[in-house]
């Protein structure tokens, strides 16, 4: 029999751990799915076959959609990890590159622009490649560093103390 009791479920005398269900939807998964946006945001799409079928402006637009959702996946983990945040320096580290993806952010709006094509009678949406690869580098450096306060709080290996092997030798021993 199952009974939830304050943000637990216990079963008997036993109570389930959900935080590593949580840490692997809500922190992992974003961190494998910035992978998958940036190689959007690089080619305009996850695999090279699939970018070399799409139209111009088709890339275009994924290209553009693949940073946005780079920089909401990076706020999404900042989100989901800030309770955790516990060691020392760590939450400061957090707060800083979220500050960083804000500013990045700021500065979105200047990556694409719409030119009018004369021959075709059409505005036609550009990528301002300079100012696209600077927020791109940015946004891929912040997410370099952010395994390190997350794994100095144990979200992505879990910690463990040191073992003393002559001691755990012994114990083997003595047990029989």
């Amino acid at each position: 029999m199952v009974f939830q009791k304050e943000g637990t479920a216990e079963s008997g005398s036993e109570s389930w751990n959900v935080a590593q269900g949580y840490t692997n939807l809500k922190i992992l998964k974003p961190l494998v799915e910035m992978d998958k946006y940036v190689r959007i945001a690089l080619r305009g799409s996850e695999e090279i076959e699939f970018s070399l079928m799409m139209t111009p402006e088709q890339k275009i637009q994924a290209r553009i959609e693949g940073i946005k959702a780079l920089v909401e996946c990076l706020r999404e983990t900042f989100e989901n990890c800030d309770f955790a945040m516990e060691k020392e320096g760590t939450r400061n580290k957090v707060e800083e590159l979220s500050k960083r993806v804000e500013i990045v952010a700021e500065f979105l709006d200047g990556i694409s622009y719409s030119e009018y094509d004369a021959r075709t009678g059409v505005n036609v949406l550009r990528i301002d490649e300079a100012h696209f690869s600077n927020c791109l580098n940015e946004l891929r450096s912040i997410k370099k560093e952010i395994p390190q306060p997350l794994n100095k709080n144990n979200l992505i290996f879990r910690g463990s103390d040191e073992v003393d092997l002559d001691k755990l030798a012994k114990m083997i021993e003595e047990s029989g």
